[in-house]
């Protein structure tokens, strides 16, 4: 609309989309390791159901004690202890199990989606005598997303030296009140911790409830600030239009995700789907002579 000198407009743009498996050949109901199966919806994230990390050793033995056929034993590790997850039975069967089929899943089901759900845009523009802007945001309302196992970034150690790393946010491990803890000694006790006691074998880093991420954002995908020199000025030079502009390209993103994983370029590559480089933040100028 136009009032007076004063222009703006506003576009609203909302879309939704996902796929359904409506016939396949795996009459066992497989899933996993991108097995498709009929009725599934594509993107499904099948994972088992996080109690907490183990405050104590006790607290550890107490768990174990109530899984009477087999503990956690199955997960690839006999050695539970403080600092380690405490995953949950779903099935009732006294022990914690990983299965792979419909039928039988053991302890995991459907604990989340990694499809992009509700994808929108909000595009905003104004002018008023000769200055214009213009402001566009883009994202993705609803998306979960379950780092690898062996996510190297999440979890910090992804599996053996070459795969470790060391960002700000994988300094919330688990480190028990133990002074005799090499850990508790370089960093301090952290018994509250986000993520479990480092240790390379995959018995935390299961995809877990716990550790579903909202892959949710919303990005100032552009910012456009502008003036149109009067026609008055330009047109006796023979210019019909001149115009001066400054330009921000994904000037800031809203999510929830660890810090240095792009939500728009999540699933684009290896380790987790962060195997590729963020989206730059770019600024630029120009003049514009027609």
């Amino acid at each position: 609309d136009q009032i007076g000198d004063f222009r703006y407009g506003v576009h609203v743009l909302l879309s939704d989309d996902r796929q359904k498996i409506l016939k396949y050949p795996n009459e066992a109901g497989t899933f996993g390791n991108n097995q498709w199966r009929k009725g599934m919806y594509l993107g499904e994230i099948w994972g088992l159901t996080t109690i907490g990390i183990a405050k104590t050793q006790e607290e550890m033995n107490a768990h174990l004690a109530s899984l009477p056929n087999g503990g956690q034993n199955s997960l690839g590790s006999t050695d539970w202890q403080a600092g380690d997850i405490m995953y949950a039975d779903i099935n009732n069967d006294g022990k914690i199990t990983r299965g792979n089929t419909v039928g039988d899943p053991g302890d995991l089901q459907i604990i989340g989606n990694s499809t992009p759900r509700y994808k929108f845009g909000l595009d905003l523009d104004a002018a008023w005598k000769g200055f214009d802007v213009r402001i566009f945001f883009q994202g993705v309302a609803k998306r979960d997303w379950a780092f690898a196992e062996s996510h190297a970034v999440y979890w910090g150690n992804g599996g053996g030296i070459w795969q470790s790393n060391a960002f700000e946010n994988n300094m919330d491990f688990f480190r028990p009140n133990d002074p005799t803890s090499q850990a508790t000694q370089w960093f301090g006790a952290n018994v509250d911790a986000k993520f479990p006691r480092l240790k390379t074998s995959p018995q935390n880093r299961y995809a877990q409830t716990g550790y579903i991420e909202n892959a949710a954002y919303v990005r100032l995908k552009n910012f456009q600030l502008g003036y149109t020199l009067p026609n008055r000025l330009t047109s006796k030079a023979g210019i019909s239009n001149v115009r001066i502009f400054f330009s921000a390209e994904n000037l800031f993103t809203i999510d929830g995700l660890p810090e240095g994983i792009d939500p728009e370029t999540l699933g684009t590559g290896d380790y987790g789907g962060i195997g590729t480089y963020p989206l730059t933040r770019t600024f630029s100028t120009g003049i514009s002579i027609n």
